[in-house]
Formats: C-alpha cells, structure tokens, sequence
C-alpha cells in the first residue's frame, strides 16, 4: 500500500492528499490523524471532499509511520482496491448498517469514548454478520484529554458512532499482548457497560487496591489512580486464549470505569506485566501475521493498532516495542489506538485494551 505522513496544513495538506488520491494504484484513502490535526475545522472538511476516491478515517494519539511515531502530523494511507465506506451512526443497533458480505477485510474504527453496550453490540453484529469470513483490524479513536469528534469520512466529522472500510484484500492478523495474572479470579457482580461496581459482592475499588498491595510493593492511591491503573489492568476470562484486557482509567467512588465493556457475572484477574513479555508478545503478533497462509508471501504492508496505554506504561522502552514489530522487508505503519479490534485468528473477533493487532496486507485481492 502506498502512504504518505505529513505535517502540512491547508492548502499543502490538500495538495499532498489529492496528489496521494490521484494515483492510478490507489482506490481510497484511509487517514490517520494526530490530535493536532483539528477535524473539525471547515478546511479540513473541504480537504476530504477534494480528495477524488473515498475516504475516511479518525483522531489517534499517536501515529505510525514507517516505524516511527509522531504525535502531530497525520498518515494518509492508499488502499489498492476501492473501499465500501460505511458510517454505523446508531452503535446499539448497528445491524441495519453493515454493508453485505462479499469482501476480504475491513478497517473498523470506533469512537472510544462511545457507550461500552454500544461498542460491544456493534463487535457483535459484526461477528454475526461475517463469522470469521471477514478479516478485521481498526481500534478506538479519541485523544487522551478531550472526548470531542475524533471519526470522519468525506460528508463530515461523526461522534458516537464508528466508520469502516470494507476492501477485497488479503490480511494475515496477529494478536498478543502478554499481561499475566497478577490476582483472582473475582466474579463481576455488579457492572454497567465498562464501569464495573462491584467484584465478588465487595466494591470494585477495595478488592483491586487489596490485590495489589497484597501482590506487589504498589501503593494505591486515589489520587495516582491512572498511573497505577496503567500498570494493572483486568483481565476478562477466557478459556481458549489469553484474557482480553480491559483498561482501567477513572474511580467513581468505590466503582472504576474502563475501556470497553465489562459484562456482570463474568470472572475477571488483575494483571501485571514485564517490559521484556510485552515486548515479546508484540513480536509474536507480528509473526504470527506474517505467516499467515491468507497473505503467505503476498504481504506488502505491515498495519499496526497499538494501545497507547502501552506506550504510557512501557514509556522509552515502547520503541523497543516497535523495532520488535519493525521488519527491513517491509513499510511499517499505524496507529495508537484507545482500544484494539480484530479478528486474533482463532475465530474470536473483540475489542481489546492494552494489547498489539498487527495485520500483514497484500496488496492483491
């Protein structure tokens, strides 16, 4: 696939766009933008609809390119076959708005501040919609520090919603992430979407400050609950592969919210994580990308969805992270995400937090 990062504005972003558009070998446009792109400025709008093919894309907090990252500027990646765009505006009842099957993979990005019910019935309908037909990578859009519009295509700026790009190309996936079990299980026996109220009848709070300080040499405290939370984060149960990590970011009260959704009566642990297993596990997902037997030799692009709470947890050692995922062979490109999405080749398609997607993309359909 061919890409182009910059750091212009107005006109010489406009330029660079419709020049990357024109291209006889791209069909479509996915971008990738750093919060210092400003969306909903008019210009910009009048930028996406100079822009000759479709195209869409969403507000990241750092993005990718050619194994480096920026957190200004933005990525603008061509896709070979033209995408079917299709904006899922109503997230409780996405079904009505999928397009219809017929096609290899997708670019699913979700706003990430949306409704946890709605994310998750959304991952639903997808999977309902595709079983395992469709290969599926994207993640969460948003910056750290505003819940603003972060999604968009040609016809505007969308919150509360998702954008995906339906294509005919082939797309190996890997997913790891390499957090281990730290404490529990403790069954969720109160929770609401991604705020989890209570674990084992106790609340929330309590059982994962006493977890931790019975664990490790951590304090918990109120006040330093982020950065604590970056290093700790739950687990959801699974019985065929790793938990699927669920990032903790706020208190209210004895109650703690998370990315994404935390169903009651599941089991969850509180997890730690080394530098060196993460690392790790981000390189297995690049691996097991590559040979995947969809792409086998065919891959021309490695596509990376990363989570940014990785980045603020692994801090100087996440470029160690990248460079694991890096290969010479091959361009590099991505996004750090606020919650991960994709298929992890064992026919479970979910929403991730904390965790390294890696798709190798052929450029053949």
């Amino acid at each position: 696939m061919k890409w182009v990062y910059s750091s212009a504005t107005g006109e010489a972003l406009r330029s660079e766009l419709t020049t990357l558009g024109s291209r006889e070998d791209v069909a479509g446009l996915v971008l990738l933008a750093t919060p210092s792109v400003d969306v909903t400025n008019e210009g910009f709008e009048t930028t996406l609809q100079s822009v000759s093919v479709p195209v869409c894309g969403g507000v990241f907090p750092q993005v990718i390119a050619d194994g480096e990252r920026h957190d200004a500027g933005l990525l603008a990646i061509g896709l070979p076959s033209e995408p079917t765009i299709t904006v899922v505006s109503e997230l409780s009842d996405p079904d009505a708005s999928l397009p219809a099957n017929g096609s290899e993979a997708a670019f699913v990005f979700v706003d990430a501040y949306a409704d946890p019910d709605g994310v998750e019935s959304l991952i639903d309908a997808l999977f309902r919609t595709y079983s395992v037909g469709l290969s599926v990578v994207g993640g969460g859009a948003g910056r750290l520090d505003d819940d603003g519009p972060s999604l968009f295509t040609a016809d505007g700026v969308i919150e509360d919603a998702a954008v995906m790009a339906v294509v005919d190309q082939a797309m190996g996936i890997g997913v790891r992430h390499g957090w281990e079990e730290l404490a529990g299980p403790f069954r969720v026996t109160d929770a609401d979407g991604g705020t989890i109220r209570e674990l084992d009848g106790e609340p929330a709070f309590e059982v994962y400050h006493d977890a931790i300080e019975t664990n490790t040499e951590t304090t918990v405290q109120r006040d330093s609950f982020f950065e604590t939370a970056t290093a700790h984060p739950f687990g959801i149960s699974r019985l065929d592969g790793e938990p699927i990590v669920r990032d903790p970011f706020d208190l209210d009260g004895g109650a703690i919210s998370c990315f994404g959704p935390v169903p009651e009566g599941e089991f969850v642990t509180v997890l730690s994580g080394e530098p060196d297993t993460l690392i790790g596990a981000a390189e297995q997902a690049a691996d097991t990308a590559l040979n995947d037997e969809t792409v086998a030799e065919d891959a021309e692009t490695l596509c990376v969805f990363d989570c940014i709470s990785r980045q603020l947890y692994l801090q100087d050692s996440f470029d160690r992270e990248i460079s694991a995922i890096d290969t010479d062979a091959l361009p590099m490109v991505g996004a750090l995400t606020i919650g991960e999405i994709a298929n992890d080749g064992t026919g479970h398609l979910d929403y991730y937090n904390k965790t390294a997607v890696v798709a190798a993309v052929s450029d053949d359909a």
